[in-house]
């Protein structure tokens, strides 16, 4: 991850200030009559603000600055290069007119422009002005926080942090919902967490920071750790909605389902009781199985706010469980209706005309779903899928290979899954040709070479999948898997039995208990003559995992041991399991069955 990034976005989304385009308007708008002062707080302006002078009373009036051509030319010039996206130049320029007047809003203006550069020097640099310029301003320390954490400077982002607080106590709540939201996004666990702790407000017992530290607590799992810090909360604010939602979810994650039903059950009967808290309780009923009460609870919020997205998802959700795509339909139209901001309504319409039996609707819904949504591969492949189930295997291969073009980052996914469905529709061959085509592409993946030796196989090519495995072995020579493929394939097809059963022993040790590899293991030793340690084998294998293929192999060791009826009872059991497996049916034919 690109934490500078993924903290520049975070900063982007977090300013009070419009985008770039909007400031040349605005200038031109306060240029047109330069003789008004400008005294509007909004950072989306150009504010040409007083000096103070030493000692000013508060009933002297304000001194502005005036809009200089130089000013002009130089914050005009700015905005100009950033639409083209020169944003170094736009920077500097911006540095360079902040430095000129002493204006808190060009100041902030400059350094919200600085984030977009990713240039922790100019970051700082502007930064540094801000505070210079306007030091009781909270904003600039929130804002330097998250650099500081970057550049490990813990004390300096604890300092920063407790100064923002201290400025503007009304928005302690807001300041540290970003606080732990950037601490989230750059620092590591223990870090994060030490961090808030350190803070002033956390180590006088506010509430606020108290809480903040349990929801981090909970982010990362530390459940312990949460309803460590919610109890003293809850003791002293037994009806606080937002301390219960968090100690009810923490309690559902570890394991205490009734404890966490019976909690927000009581706070959701009160008559003052929040729909946010009620539809928490509606969540921890559908995921306890309680689904009618969980619809009960939905509907009762949607009477009273028909508008409100996450019960209308909720409850298309609980009618696809209930596999009526029709009532589901309805309520994804509506969601689709009032917006969707997670963009995940189209692939559940697919889901809902899948079930109303409406294929072509549900193929159109799911290549609708966009690729910012969390759905879009599952989308993808649930497309693709339907494509195949009704015999339009060149059209879900097309589709692939338009994915492919527009998202390349995924390409090599992309041509695995290809591959795999057309194993899985008979079509080895095409697929040993298609993971050959992707291997001039991608030739050091491990995974093409993985997966065009399994291939081959099935093929009868042999020395395509020795080669294959070995040269992955030779990047990688404690692969358990390809020691194990290539084991496995040597005992079955071959006589190098004693070869086989040193790579088959190899990839045991790296993986002790693998039910597949104790297969191999059984499966050499019978092929090396030892029936007693094939048995042993087999069974641990079997008693690992039920697998037919497990029980094709341990019934004909079986057999040539003289435990016929044994066999006979193992094989009928994976009958039972799988009628048409073909190793199964095979093995069986051979002993006359």
């Amino acid at each position: 991850m690109d934490l500078m990034h993924t903290l520049l976005m975070r900063t982007v989304q977090c300013v009070k200030t419009a985008g770039l385009v909007v400031m040349p308007m605005l200038l031109l708008a306060c240029a047109s009559s330069p003789s008004q002062p400008l005294s509007q707080k909004d950072s989306t302006a150009l504010e040409a603000e007083h000096q103070e002078a030493p000692k000013a009373k508060a009933t002297e009036p304000k001194q502005y600055l005036p809009l200089t051509p130089e000013l002009m030319y130089y914050v005009l010039s700015a905005e100009v290069a950033g639409q083209r996206g020169q944003v170094g130049i736009a920077v500097d320029l911006y540095h360079r007119a902040a430095e000129m007047v002493e204006s808190p809003n060009l100041a902030s203006r400059s350094a919200q422009v600085a984030t977009l550069s990713r240039d922790q020097q100019r970051i700082n640099r502007a930064l540094e002005r801000w505070v210079e310029v306007d030091p009781k301003d909270a904003d600039v320390y929130i804002m330097q926080a998250p650099f500081l954490i970057l550049k490990n400077d813990y004390v300096g982002a604890v300092r920063a942090i407790d100064k923002a607080l201290a400025l503007e106590p009304d928005k302690k709540q807001q300041y540290l919902i970003r606080v732990s939201e950037n601490l989230a996004e750059v620092a590591k666990q223990d870090e994060a967490l030490a961090t808030l702790k350190k803070l002033s407000l956390y180590q006088q017992n506010d509430p606020a920071a108290r809480f903040a530290y349990a929801r981090m607590a909970f982010f990362y799992k530390r459940y312990d750790e949460t309803l460590t810090e919610l109890e003293p909360l809850l003791k002293a604010e037994p009806d606080n909605e937002d301390y219960l939602v968090l100690k009810a979810d923490t309690l559902q994650r570890v394991g205490s389902s009734e404890e966490a039903l019976k909690l927000i059950a009581k706070a959701a009967r009160r008559d003052d009781a929040s729909q946010d808290l009620r539809f928490t309780y509606g969540k921890l009923l559908g995921e306890n199985g309680e689904t009618n009460k969980a619809r009960q609870v939905f509907e009762e919020i949607q009477l009273e706010n028909p508008d409100n997205r996450d019960v209308l998802f909720a409850l298309g959700l609980l009618a696809l469980e209930d596999k009526d795509g029709k009532l589901a339909k309805s309520y994804f139209t509506e969601l689709l209706k009032l917006g969707d901001p997670s963009y995940q309504a189209p692939y559940f319409m697919g889901l809902a005309e899948q079930m109303n039996g409406n294929i072509d609707a549900a193929l159109v819904w799911f290549a609708s779903v966009p690729k910012q949504s969390g759905r879009f591969d599952i989308a993808q492949s649930n497309y693709i899928t339907l494509l195949v189930d009704r015999g339009d295997l060149n059209k879900a291969r097309e589709h692939l290979a338009q994915l492919r073009k527009e998202m390349p980052q995924q390409a090599l996914q992309y041509y695995l899954f290809e591959a795999s469905l057309l194993r899985e529709q008979d079509q080895s061959q095409a697929a040993f040709e298609l993971l050959t085509m992707a291997m001039e592409q991608y030739p050091q993946s491990e995974d093409l070479r993985y997966s065009r030796a399994m291939i081959a196989e099935s093929l009868d090519r042999l020395d395509v999948l020795e080669t294959d495995l070995r040269w992955i072995l030779e990047k990688d020579p404690d692969n358990a898997q390809a020691l194990n493929a290539l084991g496995y394939t040597l005992t079955d097809r071959t006589d190098r039995h004693q070869e086989a059963l040193s790579m088959i022993t190899r990839a045991l040790e790296l993986k002790p208990g693998d039910p597949f590899y104790l297969d191999s293991l059984g499966w050499v030793y019978y092929r090396l003559g030892d029936l007693e340690k094939a048995e042993k084998y087999l069974r641990k294998a079997l008693t690992v995992q039920p697998d037919v293929e497990f029980s094709a192999h341990l019934g004909e060791v079986l057999w040539e041991r003289g435990k016929q009826r044994e066999a006979k009872q193992i094989w009928q059991q994976a009958l039972e399991q799988d009628a048409d497996n073909h190793l199964l049916l095979e093995t069986m034919r051979r002993y006359g069955l």
